[in-house]
């Protein structure tokens, strides 16, 4: 399944960032490296360590898919998560949290355990899925805000929990 689908009759690059030691860092695939590049500089603590770059360009988005999981496959770059053998996977993900992009393909089975007065967690995209944000039933939402916002309402209940304790 194509990734991107707006972008699948797009003519796609398959690229390669190298150390100075000529050790494979990353390989990726855009329709716009110098963009895609961008982004990593601002993302990739491994971006500084990027002193060469191959790039090689492929028909349509679905052939440069294919092309980057075999690369991946048989070349092991360091920095590679998704496709990779040899990464370290990110942590199973209890059965209460989404990625963004599940997230979005889960919102009916979201709002129904909502309305079973259950939360949701929506995690990052590390490896460690960190917690970002809490999806709550409605009126503990309001709650929140009554009591001034979430720094409040987290003051009260650990104030609350503390006189308990």
């Amino acid at each position: 399944m194509v990734s991107h689908p707006h972008l699948a009759a797009e003519r796609t690059a398959l690229y390669r960032l190298y150390d100075g030691a000529g050790v494979l860092l990353y390989v990726g695939i855009t329709h716009d490296p110098e963009s895609r590049w961008t982004a990593h500089a601002a993302t990739k603590a491994w971006w500084p360590r990027v002193a060469h770059k191959e790039v090689e360009w492929h028909g349509d988005r679905l052939i440069a898919e294919a092309a980057e999981v075999a690369a991946i496959h048989a070349e092991l770059p360091l920095h590679n998560v998704d496709d990779s053998p040899i990464a370290p996977q990110p942590r199973t993900l209890a059965s209460d949290e989404f990625t963004s992009s599940a997230f979005k393909a889960s919102w009916p089975e979201i709002v129904r355990r909502i309305a079973a007065r259950e939360i949701v967690w929506l995690v990052d995209r590390t490896r460690a899925r960190n917690r970002q944000a809490a999806v709550v039933p409605v009126d503990l939402g309001e709650l929140i805000q009554e009591v001034g916002g979430p720094d409040q309402a987290v003051a009260i209940l650990k104030a609350h929990l503390a006189a308990e304790g």
